[in-house]
Parts: C-alpha cells; structure tokens; sequence
C-alpha cells in the first residue's frame, strides 16, 4: 500500500517565494517616488534637525554657527571660532554643504530682506543665519519651493528665539 505524500513540492514554493518578492519590490518602491510636496516636507525636516542640532552645539562649543544658502540651492554651515574674527566654512557631516534636489528653489528672508540664495559664496562670507552661543538666532523664514509647482512650498521659520517651526503654505 502506497501513503499519499502532502505538502508542497520545491518548484511550488519557489513559485510562491518569487511572488511575494515581487509584490514586496512594487510595495516598497512605490514611496520613493514622492510627490513635490513630500520631497518638499522631507528636506524641511532636515534643516530643522540641522538648525536645532547647531542651537545646541552653539550652546556647548560657546561659539556661534552660521548659515547660508546661494543661488543655486547650495547651503552651507558656518562657524566663528572663540578666538577668531573670521567665520570658517564646516566640512565635517552632518553640517557639510549640501545641494537641494534638482527642481526645488530656496528663498531665504533675513530681517525683511527677500532673497533666492545670496551671490556666490567664496571664503570670505559670512552667514546669513547666526545661531548664538545663547539660543538665539537670527530671525529667518526660508522657504523650499518646487520649480514646477510653487503652491507646494513649504516654510521653515523662528522668531530668532524660540525653535524653528515648519509650515506648508
């Protein structure tokens, strides 16, 4: 008398295997293609981390950090050191330069000036941003816009004393 096998043959699960990879690959995949607007949110997300983890460091370091961004959306860090006069450009991460994505504009306000980015920077600049050794800032608003969708921008901005807050206008 021959028993029945049950079960799955090895082609079988295989098959089922490559199915489940594949629906995982489309599930996945399909976030990163975002919309303007998200892109938008996700870089404002990052310079506020950024300007809050420079508040601290001004704090700690008691030195005074800087920021500025030109016309091509290149933003850079900056920091006067204690005993000098001059302000030097951050290579280190996380403040490194750091280029926008292709197709997003920067517009940067500083005590009522309107500016997409500042002329191009060379050694010598300075900030347009300070963050002081005592928490306080420069009050700013800088406003990340998609090139082929403005409505979509998205605004982070301080009063130069408290935190940097991020708003979708």
């Amino acid at each position: 008398m021959r028993r029945s096998c049950h079960g799955f043959t090895l082609v079988e699960m295989l098959v089922v295997v490559l199915i489940i990879g594949v629906l995982l690959g489309i599930t996945l995949l399909t976030p990163m293609t975002g919309s303007p607007h998200r892109i938008a949110k996700e870089q404002a997300t990052r310079l506020q981390v950024l300007f809050s983890q420079a508040q601290d460091k001004a704090l700690l370091e008691n030195a005074d950090f800087g920021f500025s961004v030109d016309n091509s959306g290149m933003y850079r860090w900056w920091v006067l050191p204690i005993e000098g006069k001059n302000w030097v450009m951050i290579e280190e991460k996380p403040f490194h330069p750091f280029q926008m994505p292709e197709g997003y504009d920067v517009a940067l306000e500083t005590g009522g000036q309107n500016s997409y980015g500042s002329d191009e920077i060379d050694e010598e600049s300075h900030p347009s941003v300070v963050f002081f050794s005592d928490r306080e800032s420069t009050p700013f608003k800088l406003t990340i816009i998609p090139a082929n969708d403005p409505k979509l921008s998205v605004t982070l901005r301080s009063d130069g004393l408290s935190d940097v807050e991020i708003s979708s206008e």
